[in-house]
Order: structure tokens, then C-alpha cells, then sequence
């Protein structure tokens, strides 16, 4: 599979207060990276295989480690990948607020051009964790919850931004459309992962760009019918 490498993508500095349902805290520092080493392998893996078609002892034999040294972390393989969803999600929120923190666009087709490379960059990272997360989600509803969350996450600080760039006389059903515009990003980078259908991968350099546009265009039919030309402009 053509995906980005995720080794080394977590480090042991994101333990420092973490916790998770099934995971035993890593107080030293020798069981903090053992935690990492687990996690980076895991998503590795996730790329090449489904949740189960993870096995332990493989997770195991490539961090140089023992199954017995994975269960005195984890009770199980759910709660290891649990735990896995969660710390990336503690990663990805904060680079998601220093990104909004730290750029500056001059243009609505900047930063959505920005927000569609991220977060096709980030799914291109976190392929096989989210295609995972995904398919267990059709049964456990609740294990999309912290993706969903990040998602809206990246949406009430986009809003604010956007909504500047929108004429005064443009902002009405502007926040639902741009809401919209951003379920079309989540969606689309969701079924590629999922079913990969074609005819743009997350590989194609061409998907970011087609869909900040079509994501843009949209934003931008309020400020058309604000200024009376119609649904088509």
C-alpha cells in the first residue's frame, strides 16, 4: 500500500497525562516507550491488515518486545487500539490548534486550500487507524466518537476565519454551509479509506486541490444569491 511512513508519528512526551479505558499508566520512562514503540508499530500494521487481522505476537516480534509485556500495558487488543485512537487524537488536536494559531491566509481559497491538504495529509498518515475505525464503528457506535469530535474540532476554528473572508450580506446560511462543505471533506476522505472507490486516492495530488474547490465554490454560492444572481450564479 502507498501510504506515508508512520513510524515515530507519536512520541513519549503525549503519555504525560494521558489515559485510557483498558491501558495501565506508563509511569517510567522504559514503560513510556515501550508504549510508543506499541502504538507507532500499531499504526504501521493497521495499514497492511483490519483490526483483526492485528496480531499481538507480530506487534510484538517488531518492537522487540513480549506479549507479556504488551498485557502488562493493555488488557486487550480492543483497548490497545482504543488507546491508540485516543493519543492520535491528542495529536492531532493540538497540531490542529497551532495550525490555526500560527497561520495567516489572505484569501477564503487559501485557507481552505490548507484545511483540505491537512486533513488529506493527516488521513494519508492515519490510513489503516481510520479505515479500522471505520468498520468497528458499524458495530460500536461509539468508536467514532473521538474522530467525529475532532472533526468538529477543526470546524469551530475554521468558522470564525471563514466567515471573514464572506461578505456581511453573504453570512446568512453561511455557518450551515460551510458546516456542509466541511461534512463534504470528512466524507469523502472517509470513503476513500473505506472502500477506496475511485477515480482520486488519497495519493493523488489532484484530491486535495479538486475538493478545496469544490468546498470553496459552495461556501462562496451564499455571497451569488446575496448579490441576487441566483442558485448557479
Amino acid at each position: 500500500m502507498n501510504t506515508l511512513p508512520v513510524r515515530n508519528v507519536l512520541n513519549a512526551g503525549m503519555l504525560e497525562g494521558f489515559a485510557a479505558t483498558g491501558m495501565r499508566p506508563a509511569h517510567q520512562a522504559r514503560s513510556r516507550e515501550l508504549v510508543i514503540r506499541l502504538f507507532n508499530e500499531g499504526l504501521a500494521l493497521l495499514n497492511d491488515v483490519d483490526f483483526d487481522g492485528l496480531s499481538i505476537e507480530t506487534l510484538c516480534h517488531r518492537t522487540g518486545s513480549t506479549v507479556g509485556a504488551f498485557y502488562s500495558r493493555f488488557e486487550n487488543k480492543d483497548a490497545f487500539v482504543n488507546a491508540l485512537q485516543r493519543i492520535v487524537v491528542v495529536g492531532a488536536r493540538r497540531e490542529i490548534y497551532a495550525n490555526y494559531e500560527n497561520a495567516s491566509w489572505e484569501t477564503l481559497d487559501q485557507l481552505i486550500g490548507a484545511v483540505a491538504r491537512g486533513a488529506a495529509l493527516w488521513y494519508r498518515r492515519h490510513e489503516g487507524l481510520v479505515r479500522a475505525s471505520l468498520r468497528r464503528a458499524n458495530g460500536e457506535r461509539d468508536m467514532w466518537t473521538p474522530l467525529r469530535e475532532l472533526g468538529e474540532l477543526n470546524i469551530s476554528c475554521a468558522l470564525p476565519r471563514i466567515l471573514t473572508f464572506l461578505p456581511p450580506q453573504a453570512h446568512d446560511g453561511a455557518v450551515d454551509r460551510i458546516r456542509l462543505a466541511f461534512q463534504m471533506l470528512f466524507g469523502t476522505l472517509n470513503n476513500i479509506v473505506q472502500v477506496n472507490p475511485g477515480p482520486f486516492t488519497l495519493e493523488d495530488r489532484r484530491t486535495a486541490p479538486f475538493i478545496a474547490e469544490a468546498m470553496t465554490g459552495f461556501i462562496r454560492a451564499g455571497d451569488r444569491r446575496a448579490d441576487g444572481a441566483g442558485p448557479t450564479g
